[in-house]
């Protein structure tokens, strides 16, 4: 006994002895910090490669050869390929970022900033070469044998040329032949790197040669020119096998606003291209033409080209000077869309196609299948089918303005008959075509069910009506109609759908006939599982008998996740791999091997790479990117639960300090938005804030962080956020370690908002945060998402804020949830963020907040940071923004001097000169 007492008396002298060696994470650690992204595995399974980024500063390649379990690392590379069958890695290198800064600050011309390289790894040996100079590689889809990189070519001192002229070189991965091309404007791989087209276009001024286009065979290693006149080439498209090649091609020189192009068709083994369609071709309708934006591409079998036309514009009024024209928006009650929508889709619009189709071996024929008034258009089995879907939204466009509902005419077109054929009218989501076409199916969100149309029998189905469960999202909490859980694909000939309910997967007759199967066998429901598909062939296309899919799972109670397997047959066979206190956040398969590469990481462990070659019966850790973690203090993750004041049970995450003393009092941060307890087992990267507090960096500090769950109801989003917060922070306090009078709140956007709603409700809270909050619903009701061009009606009727009625039917609603008209009531300091260019929460939503805050003489702070949107964006403002967050809480809440920024302001004079960050000791 006494040995036992010893043992863990010793134990916990060094667990002490460790935490007080490390150090608390502060706003140097950023940087240096990194995660791994572009992670890909060959075919086999034995090359793995990913990035090792750091949130600034130099990546890093890290090459694998999981058969040798040998590693490459090579620094500085941003961009790479791998070649499926894993032999070869090509990747650009940058210069070092530390130079790359330099030249910035210098403002240096481009052609003098440090230049980069391209590297080539032979994946069998991990040999690497080197090319210096390189601006940019492209290589084919499924790259084997070749490349194509541009470098910049000596200056012709005789010529004294004054601009940097680029050079294209097609390198032969193998062979490491070159061939060089002068003046490459574009050029193309067509998917498995057989064929490749470049179009070279001279300087202007050199009028000894002409523009052409050339074809290469890289099998047979031919070059040949296809095109080779005055013209302007572009928007090239290859079939997959390489033996065919079309483009847009135009004589048209002028400057006029939309030329008029020609669709060019090259078939291997003929002398040149030809002109397979032009404005004169038979079946464009009047007036229409193909234009730059038309972007031909073939069908997956090669014996269509999908192409797309569109009438003519009107061309600009030249007759009128600028300076003398008037400029000017008009809106009008009758538009579909409001003037700021249309002009943030403007370009959009303007680059607008309709769907058509060309037969290669029927040319000068165009066969118009969109229209404007059925603009959307998607053709079945890979374009290679016999129907097209035709959608539009056009005639519901105006109630967008307040109804997020989706509606949509749908048709099909088929192609052996020619016939356009009605599918529904107003359907209450947006349609799509089965994997074969034979069948439409869409989601009704109003009858909550979903529904499928036999495109030859055109016959309808409601396919989930005799189904015991809902497909429809059973937590959906706002005043709009629900979400379904998802469509998941289509069995072979599509002989069946697979839909999601809440827990499983459904495999349905599309015709109605054969009983529904649940095919995850029920597991989900009774097990309180949320199985999900996991895609690891993007190419797979419908699910076969005897195919092997791997699912996630989601444990509802636990927010443990894992993996199934489903091997699929007559009897369906669903096996456990792995159930864990972790998140998996990125899994992927290689194509004809049995193993598995994927992230791994919870609240206190990195994610890293690991494999499996046995389904997580074992797995190996092959990276581990952020060691520097062990030198600093973390913390721990735990569900907690209370009921909040309107009697609904709830769940938040708290997070306590790493060495966490239940003797002690910890000061406590409250984060919130709407429900994270799912993200329990999540991982979070120490990086400077976009707009919220970072969890780990305030843990790593001595905080303790709750972030709360919050039940809505409809109508009363500020009070339901004052029954879950409230109720959860007095249970937190109720812990003897919680420092009660230390308490604080802090959240962007809706979490903004609410926490301009709770310091109008109660005085606990001894600081708060708030970013772009809406202060004024009765405002921002009428105001516009400048980054959408959006009303926002529709946010307060039907979404987010909850209101669910219009503001002239339900005013007092507004008002009741309107944080400005009670901020006579605020005792609590209140720092807001809101930017002046706020694409989602107009900003003077703030400025109201704050303008009536400072009248009444409350503590008020607002950080606005200039051409700065919704989240910040510029790294610079988010490390400013941690440090004030920083500065703020720690006054409040531990007692520290505040900032200067903070007492006595920052003067427009001392703008960019001084940021206020030393602490005004003579306070």
């Amino acid at each position: 006994m006494k040995q036992r007492i010893f043992t863990t008396f010793l134990f916990l002298l060094l667990a002490t002895a460790s935490y007080a060696q490390k150090k608390p994470l502060d706003h140097s650690v950023y940087d240096g910090w990194k995660s791994l992204s572009n992670i890909r595995i060959s075919k086999d399974g034995k090359i793995l490669t990913a990035l090792i980024q750091p949130q600034e500063g130099d990546t890093i390649l890290w090459v694998r050869s999981l058969q040798k379990n040998q590693t490459l690392m090579i620094k500085r590379v941003k961009t790479y390929v791998v070649s499926p069958d894993g032999m070869f890695t090509v990747g650009l290198v940058k210069a070092p970022f530390a130079e790359r800064r330099e030249a910035r600050i210098k403002k240096k011309k481009e052609e003098d900033r440090p230049k980069d390289s391209l590297v080539i790894v032979d994946n069998r040996t991990l040999a690497v070469r080197k090319i210096a100079g390189v601006k940019a590689f492209k290589a084919p889809e499924e790259m084997s044998g070749h490349i194509a990189y541009t470098v910049t070519a000596p200056k012709d001192t005789a010529k004294k040329d004054k601009k940097e002229k680029d050079l294209l070189i097609l390198h032969n991965l193998i062979t490491q032949h070159e061939d060089t091309i002068r003046d490459a404007k574009d050029h193309l791989f067509n998917k498995f790197g057989n064929a490749f087209a470049v179009n070279s276009e001279p300087d202007k001024k050199d009028t000894t040669r002409t523009p052409e286009v050339l074809f290469f065979d890289l099998k047979n290693d031919v070059r040949q020119t296809i095109s080779k006149e005055k013209a302007e080439y572009k928007s090239f498209a290859f079939d997959e096998q390489g033996e065919q090649l079309v483009y847009l091609a135009t004589k048209d020189t002028s400057k006029i606003e939309q030329k008029a192009f020609e669709v060019r068709y090259f078939k291997k083994g003929a002398d040149s291209a030809v002109v397979i369609a032009g404005k004169n071709v038979a079946g464009l309708p009047a007036g229409w033409i193909f234009n730059e934006f038309s972007t031909p591409r073939f069908s997956k079998n090669g014996e269509r080209i999908v192409i797309g036309a569109a009438p003519k514009q009107a061309p600009k009024d030249t007759t009128i000077v600028d300076f003398e024209m008037a400029k000017l928006d008009i809106w009008h009650w009758k538009d579909p869309l409001i003037q700021p929508q249309q002009l943030v889709e403007l370009r959009h619009e303007q680059s607008r196609t309709y769907t058509g189709i060309i037969d290669p071996k029927k040319p000068n024929a165009f066969l118009s299948v969109a229209t404007e008034e059925m603009p959307f258009c998607n053709i079945a089995d890979e374009s290679n089918g016999r129907f097209a879907l035709l959608s539009s939204d056009k005639p519901y466009r105006i109630e967008t303005q307040w109804d997020i509902s989706p509606r949509f005419d749908a048709w099909t077109y088929d192609f052996e008959t020619g016939r356009l054929q009605p599918v529904a009218r107003a359907m209450g989501g947006r349609p799509a075509l089965s994997s074969q076409g034979n069948y439409t199916i869409w989601w009704d969100a109003a009858q909550r069910h979903w529904f499928a149309f036999d495109n030859q029998a055109r016959t309808t189905v409601n396919l989930t009506k005799d189904i015991d469960v809902n497909f429809w999202n059973e937590e959906h909490d706002t005043p709009s109609l629900p979400n379904p859980y998802g469509l998941v694909g289509w069995g072979e000939n599509d002989e069946y759908v697979l839909l999601n309910d809440a827990f499983d997967i459904w495999k349905i007759d599309p015709k109605g006939i054969r009983k529904p199967e649940n095919f995850t066998l029920g597991k989900g429901r009774s097990d309180s599982l949320v199985l999900r598909y996991v895609r690891t062939d993007p190419e797979k296309r419908f699910f076969a008998p005897n195919d092997l899919l791997l699912l996630s799972a989601f444990d509802k109670r636990s927010k443990e996740n894992g993996f199934y397997t489903l091997k699929t047959g007559r009897q369906n066979l669903l096996q456990k791999r792995l159930i864990d206190t972790y998140t998996f956040p990125f899994v992927v398969k290689a194509k004809e091997a049995d193993v598995f590469a994927f992230l791994k990481g919870n609240f206190h462990t990195a994610n890293d790479l690991h494999v499996t070659k046995n389904f997580w019966k074992t797995s190996d850790k092959l990276t581990d990117i952020n060691p520097q973690m062990r030198d600093y203090r973390w913390g721990t993750a735990e569900l907690f639960a209370w009921t909040s004041f309107a009697g609904i049970p709830l769940q938040g995450i708290v997070y306590k300090p790493e060495g966490f003393d239940p003797q002690k009092k910890y000061p406590v941060m409250i984060y919130f938005y709407e429900k994270h307890s799912d993200e329990l087992y999540r991982y979070y990267t120490p990086a400077p804030s976009r707009s919220i507090i970072n969890i780990p960096f305030f843990v790593s500090r001595g905080y303790v962080v709750f972030v709360p769950d919050i039940h809505y109801t409809v109508g009363h989003p500020g009070e339901d956020a004052y029954n879950a917060i409230v109720a959860g922070a007095e249970a937190l306090a109720r812990n003897a370690w919680i420092d009660k009078e230390n308490m604080a709140i802090q959240g962007q956007s809706w979490g903004g908002y609410q926490v301009s709603y709770l310091v109008t409700r109660t005085d606990m809270f001894k600081a708060a945060g708030a970013g772009a909050p809406v202060s004024n619903m009765t405002s921002a009701y009428g105001g516009i998402r400048w980054e959408t061009g959006r009303s926002r009606q529709f946010q307060y009727e039907q979404t987010q804020s909850r209101i669910g009625a219009t503001m002239q039917d339900s005013l007092n609603l507004y008002i009741a949830n309107s944080p400005v008209f009670f901020a006579d009531k605020v005792r609590t300091p209140l720092l807001i963020m809101h930017n002046d260019k706020d694409g989602a929460v107009p900003w003077y939503q703030g400025i109201e907040y704050f303008m009536t805050l400072r009248r009444m003489g409350k503590p008020v702070w607002m950080l606005q940071y200039n051409n700065e949107a919704h989240n910040l964006r510029e790294r610079r403002n988010c490390k400013d923004l941690s440090i004030r967050l920083q500065q703020f809480f720690d006054h409040y809440l531990k007692g520290d001097p505040a900032p200067v920024w903070m007492t006595k302001g920052l003067p427009a004079t001392e703008k960019g000169k001084s940021w206020g960050y030393e602490l005004d000791t003579d306070r």
